[in-house]
């Protein structure tokens, strides 16, 4: 790839003439407070970069490539990045909105608090990154895939999926979606391991329960059945926190307690004749 001048003022210069980046290629550089605004940079390469305060906005960077960069704070808006390459990047706190990066591969990357607004990731590979705490919002994650050997899951711990769509996305490296906030997204058509859903929608109230997992999601809660049923009854979370049920939230969680518990207890009646008639075979 050709190198581009040492100097960010150079840099700026080419974007405000609007220049073709094309295979731009740019090594152990200070990039700060640059706007990539409606830049071509197909194939570009950014090496061992710091991208201080830079945007990316209305851009198309098919098949980019940052390897080693310190893209924290990155903001990216309407812009393709279909196909990148992010290698060992530091991607904390970056918000990407209407933004395009599917069938890209980010992997060995902390993307720590990352933000993924109506952004398109279908299948993205997230290979061994740390994502806590990161959140998805209004996203496509069709096939993508969050893969990580680490023998705990606090790489994905606070991973917040909101009004996803998650058609065979790969979450099944995943003994238990506990650490996980799901709202309003369809974790039943992602690739689990050994998950059972049911779904309880009422009028005023749309609850979500794993059994394997034991967890239930409701607007912004998540814990165990136990913690579940504790807060309607109580009107509290473990921390204290009110919730100030009215009555038609209080009658209507009220009948999902007792619903989830029935449930519950014919799934682990069929569980055990299904692990008795084994045995007898």
């Amino acid at each position: 790839c050709e190198m581009f001048p040492n100097y960010t003022a150079v840099l700026k210069d080419a974007i405000a003439q609007g220049k073709d980046l094309t295979g731009l290629c740019i090594k152990n550089q200070n990039i700060s407070n640059v706007v990539f605004q409606g830049t071509t940079l197909y194939n570009a390469v950014f090496e061992n970069c710091n991208f201080h305060k830079v945007e990316f906005i209305e851009c198309q960077a098919d098949s980019v490539w940052f390897n080693r960069c310190n893209l924290d704070g990155l903001k990216v808006k309407k812009t393709n990045l279909s196909k990148a390459q992010i290698h060992k990047c530091s991607i904390s706190k970056a918000h990407f909105t209407r933004s395009n990066l599917n069938d890209s591969l980010i992997f060995d990357s902390n993307l720590h608090l990352a933000v993924f607004l109506k952004t398109q990731l279908n299948n993205v590979g997230f290979d061994n990154c740390n994502l806590e705490k990161a959140k998805f919002e209004e996203c496509s994650l069709a096939e993508a895939g969050f893969y990580n050997l680490s023998p705990t899951y606090q790489w994905i711990n606070d991973v917040l999926f909101s009004n996803c769509i998650l058609n065979d996305c790969d979450l099944s490296s995943l003994k238990s979606l506990s650490m996980l906030f799901i709202r309003e997204s369809n974790i039943e058509d992602a690739e689990l391991q050994d998950q059972n859903f049911t779904r309880v929608i009422n009028t005023y109230t749309k609850v979500l329960y794993a059994i394997e997992s034991d967890t239930v999601w409701w607007e912004d809660f998540r814990g165990n059945f136990e913690q579940f049923k504790d807060m309607v009854e109580n009107d509290t979370m473990e921390n204290g926190t009110k919730y100030y049920l009215d009555d038609f939230l209080y009658d209507e969680l009220s009948k999902v307690v007792y619903y989830l518990e029935q449930w519950h207890n014919e799934q682990t009646i069929i569980a055990q004749n299904t692990l008795s008639i084994n045995k007898c075979e």
